[in-house]
């Protein structure tokens, strides 16, 4: 029989026993505020679809009714707002006017909202030249928009974060390449496609063609790997556990998923960079021909 001594002693020494890990019940997972975004987003759609059909067919009111004209000058009200942004941005004296990143975030409300009464304020109707012409201008600044609005979030971090630059975005990689491939030992051919992919997304020695093609296509190609490198950690994660990963197969496939997402951005950077400069120079004479053409439509509806 061991002695009172030694089974202290034993117990003292002996390593403590990890407290079983509880985890929550999948349907008492709040849902995530991403979810809450899209049924949101998805309502708002709906309802936006359903008032725009009948704003078209249900004639209630006209653009010349009091209703529809005071539609048609809030919209146009918000669209000489969005000169407000460009203005607080280049205007020395106005730089003092608050955080630059609360008015593109103004700058961005109104140039949704306003083109959108501009619309009901149509009804979806073309009656004449001179307003066809004021609608496709502000439609084509609001494209315009759409896209400047993607191609600024991919030299940016985020929406209303700073300007990046290559360098700096090559060094978060090159620190987050290192981590992944450490903990991705267990999964030789997913390192492999990693490897692969990130050599040939940082080639730069292409012919024009060959960029325009590359730069093109690599989005789908990373989805088409991300898919595959998803489909290796499952079938090695089904059979063995990995202490790498204790939140599962999940938390490995999002660190490939990253991986390649941000290998992806390295390669784009620079010709994002030189399609927003590009992007300035044709949005701002739409910005002015849309001016031009609202100005006009008000004086013709005010002389006809």
């Amino acid at each position: 029989m061991p002695s009172a001594e030694l089974i202290q002693a034993e117990q003292r020494t002996a390593p403590p026993r990890p407290s079983p890990v509880r985890t929550r019940p999948a349907k008492e997972q709040p849902p995530s505020a991403s979810t809450l975004g899209q049924l949101g987003g998805a309502i708002i759609l709906s309802v936006l679809g359903w008032a725009s059909y009948e704003a078209a067919y249900g004639k209630y009111y006209t653009p010349r009714s009091n209703f529809g004209f005071y539609l048609g000058v809030v919209g146009t009200v918000m669209m000489l707002l969005l000169l407000a942004y460009p203005f607080r941005k280049h205007v020395p004296w106005m730089q003092r006017w608050g955080a630059l990143k609360n008015w593109f975030r103004i700058h961005m409300i109104m140039g949704i909202v306003g083109p959108t009464l501009i619309l009901f304020h149509s009804t979806f109707h073309i009656r004449s030249t001179n307003a066809a012409v004021a609608l496709f201008s502000m439609l084509g600044v609001v494209i315009s928009g759409i896209i400047g609005r993607f191609v600024y979030t991919k030299i940016h971090y985020g929406l209303y974060g700073s300007r990046a630059t290559l360098g700096k975005i090559q060094e978060e990689f090159a620190g987050r390449s290192n981590d992944a491939k450490s903990r991705l030992h267990f999964a030789p051919r997913v390192e492999q496609w990693l490897h692969s992919f990130e050599r040939d997304s940082t080639q730069i020695d292409r012919s024009f063609l060959s960029h325009l093609l590359h730069f093109l296509t690599l989005g789908v190609r990373r989805g088409i790997l991300g898919f595959r490198c998803a489909r290796e950690l499952r079938r090695i994660l089904k059979t063995q556990r990995c202490a790498e990963f204790p939140g599962g197969v999940s938390e490995a496939i999002q660190l490939a998923s990253s991986y390649l997402r941000e290998s992806q951005r390295v390669s784009q950077f620079s010709t994002y960079e030189r399609f927003f400069a590009l992007w300035h120079v044709l949005h701002i004479p739409l910005i002015y021909i849309m001016a031009a053409s609202t100005v006009f439509h008000i004086m013709a509806v005010y002389m006809y």
